[in-house]
């Protein structure tokens, strides 16, 4: 699959020979962010309060023959644009190669079962600590107070903001240790075993 580059604006996705299609492509992403309680509108901003900027990412997913296969709309935020009272920490462990070698290693000598953990709009599901409100992007959003560029409260991480990677990690970590009951390795953060999957023994 490749990416190709879509629009850059709103107002230019609309003018674009396949103006229905991201439409629909910003409908969907705008009903995923309601549906997961992203952002809370309110009427107005306080004065000093951290304000996150946004935009719209957009591109077409294509196929091996170059057939669009998907209109993609993401609305991400501009971490870029961050202030260091906005995050406390935004690194996360990665889990490297060869600890996952190593793993795959020992799961074949002991017959072992492997699990991958792949989250849909996993960032969108995370709460945020921080404080932090946003002047939503172009577009038609349902807003009770009438503005153009609605003003929002975040509940949840965004993709494209400093903090995302490490509210994630400890929100996806607390599930894993807690509810799953497995055990994290001190070597490599991002690799768990223990417990049971199935009938056999994870790793």
């Amino acid at each position: 699959m490749m990416i190709e580059q879509g629009p850059k604006t709103y107002c230019s996705a609309l003018d674009a020979e396949d103006a229905e299609q991201w439409k629909e492509a910003i409908r969907k992403e705008m009903a995923s962010m309601e549906s997961h309680e992203v952002f809370t509108l309110v009427e107005k901003v306080l004065a000093g309060a951290s304000m996150v900027g946004n935009r719209w990412v957009m591109g077409r997913k294509l196929i091996a023959n170059g057939t669009i296969d998907k209109w993609k709309v993401q609305l991400v935020g501009r971490g870029d644009l961050q202030n260091p009272g906005d995050y406390d920490v935004i690194t996360s462990p990665v889990i490297d190669s060869a600890s996952i070698w190593l793993a795959l290693g020992l799961a074949a000598k002991h017959d072992l079962e492997i699990a991958v953990l792949d989250i849909l709009t996993a960032f969108l599901s995370c709460p945020v600590h921080e404080t932090l409100n946003m002047c939503l992007p172009d577009g038609e959003w349902p807003d009770p107070y009438g503005h153009t560029r609605p003003h929002v409260n975040l509940n949840k991480t965004l993709y494209g903001i400093k903090q995302v990677n490490q509210e994630w990690y400890e929100e996806v970590f607390d599930f894993i240790v807690v509810d799953l009951g497995l055990q994290a390795s001190i070597g490599a953060p991002g690799l768990f075993s223990g417990g049971n999957l199935g009938k056999s023994n994870a790793a």
